[in-house]
């Protein structure tokens, strides 16, 4: 199926967040907010934390963030990303890892840990980060959504390296996808929730569909899983 982009304008993304996601808004909770630390840290001291602690943290302008545990659906739609694409990129010169390698946003300022990175192998110069991401890629959960969703958007969207960004539910089969027009700072969006739908990425010459994206999940109120 052949797949119409729209063009991103703050209007589109307001519209689209209020329409579309209200019912997160309207159930969400000052608990069910990522706690953040009350101390302001340096990124030495933040980068000493992370090698000594047992989970990860974010960290934005000195504040760090605990990354909360993902359900077994994320973490399988996440490994699904990989295991179709991962030797496919290899080859072409890429590569990708998953949610325990830091993504520079901002030098010193900004860290992230998305589901899904790719990078050039050229751009790799440090062994911890990748600086230079062009395809990003993070499972929506309720105690997440709102920052990939706003924050994390803007923040990603800002990246000159970044070509797509994609926004995984995992409570139904739908995807939002965003591409980078050629050669400008504006992003083309659209919505993909067919099952045979393929998600083209012409950077890379290949594509995936959403059985891929999904197989093994089994969606509340039906009885069968995704398959191949």
């Amino acid at each position: 199926m052949s797949l119409k982009f729209r063009e991103f304008s703050p209007i589109n993304f307001l519209l689209i967040n209020f329409f579309v996601f209200k019912s997160f808004y309207l159930k969400s909770t000052m608990s069910d907010l990522v706690e953040v630390s009350a101390r302001i840290y340096s990124v030495e001291e933040y980068f000493e934390i992370e090698n000594h602690s047992e989970i990860r943290h974010e960290f934005e302008d000195g504040i760090l963030i605990p990354m909360p545990g993902e359900t077994l659906d994320a973490n399988e739609i996440a490994q699904n990303f990989v295991t179709t694409l991962q030797k496919i990129l290899r080859k072409k010169g890429y590569r990708m890892f998953g949610h325990d390698v830091r993504t520079i946003v901002h030098e010193r300022r900004i860290y992230r840990y998305p589901d899904v990175v790719v990078s050039a192998s050229d751009t790799l110069k440090d062994i911890r980060h990748v600086t230079e991401p062009v395809l990003i890629v993070e499972v929506l959960s309720e105690s997440t959504e709102e920052v990939d969703r706003n924050k994390k958007f803007r923040q990603y969207t800002t990246l000159p390296s970044l070509q797509y960004y994609l926004m995984v539910h995992q409570d139904i089969p739908l995807v939002e996808f965003y591409r980078r027009k050629e050669a400008t700072s504006t992003f083309e969006f659209n919505f993909i929730d067919e099952l045979n739908d393929k998600i083209e990425f012409p950077l890379f010459d290949t594509s995936i569909t959403l059985a891929d994206i999904y197989e093994g999940i089994q969606f509340k109120g039906k009885d069968d899983e995704v398959t191949q």
